[in-house]
């Protein structure tokens, strides 16, 4: 049991004193007495009322009331739901090593379900601390991922069966490796426009350079996150690991699925950690139609995980660099003015090799930390921009001017003199020669676009500027935290 963790009676009991503890300045008062008084004795009802309010308006323009009932409906249904179940049974179970989680514990899995969805849903406005205190209660019930008290221990673990189990009860059987691929593919892409690279670049070099607009280039820095425990000490490479952090994969996470945002079928779906695992991480081939095995891709994207899991934002800490104060960029017309950031903004990037950022721009700088695994990197300056085509607004209405119409693996087939990879069995001489003729016709200018690219590997961090276009593409299984800031 975590020390600092309260005891399920005990945050119960705090949750529900929260709860009734009315405040006048509560933004919830706007929903109306009909609508709070459903909450003690029919918190569904409350449930599905304020996620009707949630969605009959863009997310911008919902009325924090209408979050804040949805949070509220959230807790008092989880009340409910713990209290049906039997805390102190199943806490027993749990704490003595027996198999009462796997039996019993399905109210654990619903208690999640309801905590991460109103998080995801609403950010948990002024019920933040309630809900990570929820969270911590719940972890202390599980063991941690590098303590043998389960039936396998981690020594267990490296002997070589037919498949190697990385995790067992009470998580559940998951099949994998102890760690992530750490190496690149024997045929890694060539380079022949490599980023500039430094080692350990101080604070004041880096100052320095954002201090004049003309010296905001990117730039690989090496050296700058060895200090990081994701790293080593609590290593983001070990799904065990990311599975303790997410309740034994019960968190839910918001993911990707298909190659990029502009490809045909892209979409994007709310699903367990455990199931993301399991799908397109550990086991991410399924057969197609014709009986080949086909790649799935799923993408934990631009999402700000470490809100939702603070313990994995105690495993980084916000690059120095970030705190730099860069000179302004009047000549960036292709980019939309940004309010001054008091904090970098923090996204999670987490996915299998072949996950694509397409070519786009940002409107913040950027420091791209790398953490698990290798990514390829191509950039091209603000002057680029024409060559690059961006799109338009889309016909439902948003707003794409920051992405190329060009799909930069499609060039990289048939114009062999700007592709990274190899292509001599990728694509017919057929198929090439109509696909050249369309890229032409569309973009007759884009081939001759002047570019810069690199291999970003674990604990190395990327500089991207304001303005540059990039595309990022996993050459393996990654684990990456971008830094936004202005």
């Amino acid at each position: 049991m975590h020390n600092d963790a309260p005891t399920l009676e005990e945050i119960t009991q705090l949750t529900r004193q929260e709860l009734t503890t009315a405040s006048k300045i509560d933004p919830i008062r706007e929903c109306g007495r009909a609508a709070l008084a459903l909450l003690p004795s029919d918190p569904d009802t409350g449930l599905k009322l304020a996620y009707q309010k949630l969605h009959d308006v863009p997310y911008k323009d919902v009325k924090t009331c209408w979050r804040r009932l949805y949070t509220d409906a959230s807790l008092w249904k989880i009340i409910e739901v713990a209290e049906e179940r039997g805390i102190a049974q199943d806490r027993d179970a749990l704490g003595s090593g027996q198999r009462g989680l796997s039996e019993k514990g399905e109210w654990l899995d619903e208690v999640v379900r309801l905590l991460d969805m109103a998080f995801i849903l609403t950010a948990a406005p002024q019920r933040e601390e309630i809900v990570e205190l929820w969270f911590a209660a719940l972890k202390a019930m599980l063991p941690s991922w590098n303590v043998p008290d389960t039936e396998y221990t981690m020594k267990d673990l490296q002997r070589p069966p037919k498949r190697k189990k990385i995790v067992v009860e009470p998580f559940g059987v998951i099949w994998g490796p102890l760690r992530f691929p750490g190496k690149l593919p024997p045929v890694p892409p060539t380079l022949p426009y490599p980023l500039l690279r430094s080692q350990k670049l101080s604070q004041s070099a880096f100052q320095a350079k954002m201090s004049a607009t003309p010296t905001h280039t990117p730039i690989i820095i090496v050296g700058a996150l060895q200090h990081w425990p994701a790293l080593d000490e609590r290593p983001w490479s070990s799904p065990g690991y990311l599975l303790e952090q997410t309740l034994g994969g019960r968190r839910l996470v918001p993911i990707e699925v298909g190659k990029s945002y502009t490809d045909e079928g892209w979409g994007q779906k709310i699903i367990t950690f455990r199931e993301f695992m399991e799908t397109y991480m550990l086991e991410p081939k399924v057969l197609g139609k014709t009986g080949e095995e086909v790649r799935q891709t799923g993408y934990l994207a631009q999402h700000d995980l470490f809100a939702q899991i603070p313990s994995l934002r105690a495993d980084i800490s916000i690059p120095d660099y970030c705190y730099c104060d860069p000179a302004p960029s009047p000549h960036l017309t292709h980019i939309k003015a940004t309010p001054k950031l008091e904090d970098p903004l923090l996204n999670a990037w987490f996915g299998p090799a072949g996950t694509v950022s397409p070519l786009h721009t940002d409107p913040y700088h950027n420091i791209l930390a790398q953490v698990v695994g290798y990514k390829y990197v191509r950039l091209y300056a603000p002057e680029e921009t024409e060559k690059l085509y961006p799109r338009g607004v889309d016909e439902k209405g948003v707003d794409m001017s920051n992405t190329s119409q060009v799909d930069l693996d499609e060039a990289m087939k048939v114009w062999p003199e700007i592709s990274c990879w190899h292509h001599e069995d990728s694509v017919d001489a057929d198929t090439v020669d109509q696909l050249r003729k369309d890229f032409e016709n569309r973009f007759p200018y884009f081939r001759k676009a002047t570019y810069v690219e690199g291999i970003l590997a674990p604990g190395e961090c990327l500089y991207l500027p304001v303005g540059w276009w990039h595309y990022i593409r996993s050459l393996t299984p990654s684990f990456s935290v971008s830094f936004w800031f202005n």
